[in-house]
């Protein structure tokens, strides 16, 4: 068991450093007129989405080990540990600083939906692998995710993130679902992966790895993010129950735990959705010989020396420019020009000018 924990727990860091990596790339592509497959085409040529998909893939893949080794409610929450990793990703890559209320959003989900889903009762009875029911599952989360897609294509971005999120995070929980399936049928007998459930898993987890994808592109990633970690344990919670015979929490103090849970869940979730707007796009300003310091204010960078002996070079000397602590440009006098015509004056007394 203590294996099969820490392995998720790797994979759990593995898969939030993938995502942030990924959203780097996603929010750069075209954001209109290309096709699915032409994103995926776009995306293949970034090294560093390549390398969030590697971290990604065995972040999965040791998910889907330790899915085989513990139970489904034990395993899903780990999920949220990498929660507050890729926020902080995420504001490293995008080079600012993480605000206190996505510090205290993401540790209020994360906080909120480790406790909810730890007052699950401890269950260790293996799933008929046979379950008529199974074959439901792949079927709901694909209506999940056209639905969840026909309210993205008419919502603003904050909702896109939010709808897609949740439809890859119920993608996520149907193949972490089968995936347990899967993984015990495989410690029995190895060839047990070679069924049609494994190819029917494997469509599911891509569809839902495409739409959030197409959830990152909308600048609001820590709002879908978190959506993905919220929607995919409580969904695996609910299959655990439905169809695994899973109990639910017993008790008034358990009920108690976990309704204070999900509220502080909701309350993250709101925090987040509003710490987090879409990334706006560089303003350049139109200063000449500027650069910025290490501070991040504006810095002077002294001009080219022109030629005493080109009056017309001397005449076209840029004139600097500075950023005030205000943020308003103030231009400065053209001091090679004076300085030129001063050296010409002592080299021709005998000029009037």
């Amino acid at each position: 068991m203590s294996w099969a924990i820490a392995a998720a727990v790797a994979g759990a860091l593995a898969v939030a450093a993938g995502a942030a990596l990924q959203e780097r790339t996603v929010i750069t592509a075209p954001t209109s007129g290309i096709s699915q497959f032409r994103l995926l085409r776009h995306l293949a040529h970034s090294p560093r989405w390549l390398v969030g998909t590697a971290l990604t893939v065995s972040g999965v893949g040791a998910h889907m080990w330790a899915l085989g080794h513990a139970p489904l409610t034990v395993i899903q929450p780990i999920n949220m540990s990498g929660l507050l990793f890729a926020v902080v990703l995420s504001a490293f890559f995008h080079k600012r600083k993480l605000s206190r209320s996505q510090v205290v959003g993401s540790l209020a989900v994360t906080v909120g939906l480790v406790s909810l889903l730890s007052v699950l009762p401890y269950h260790t009875e293996t799933p008929d692998f046979e379950h008529p029911a199974l074959s439901m599952l792949p079927g709901v989360a694909l209506l999940v995710l056209l639905a969840c897609l026909a309210i993205a294509r008419y919502s603003g971005d904050a909702v896109q993130a939010w709808t897609l999120a949740l439809g890859g995070g119920v993608a996520y929980a149907v193949t972490s679902a089968l995936a347990r399936v899967i993984g015990l049928g495989v410690l029995e007998d190895p060839l047990n992966i070679v069924r049609p459930l494994t190819a029917v898993a494997l469509v599911v987890g891509l569809c839902g790895a495409l739409v959030v994808q197409n959830a990152y592109r909308t600048h609001h990633f820590a709002l879908a993010y978190a959506t993905l970690l919220i929607s995919d344990p409580i969904t695996a919670g609910i299959i655990g129950v439905a169809f695994f015979g899973e109990p639910l929490p017993e008790g008034p103090m358990n009920g108690v735990i976990a309704a204070v849970a999900t509220a502080v869940i909701m309350a993250g979730t709101v925090t987040l959705a509003k710490s987090t707007r879409p990334a706006k796009a560089a303003v350049t300003v139109p200063l000449l010989d500027s650069a910025d310091d290490e501070d991040g204010e504006a810095a002077e960078r002294p001009a080219a020396e022109p030629d005493a002996g080109d009056p017309a070079a001397a005449d076209s000397a840029p004139r600097t420019a500075v950023r005030t602590e205000a943020g308003q440009a103030r231009t400065g006098p053209r001091a090679p020009a004076g300085r030129a015509a001063a050296r010409r004056q002592r080299a021709e007394p005998g000029r009037s000018y």
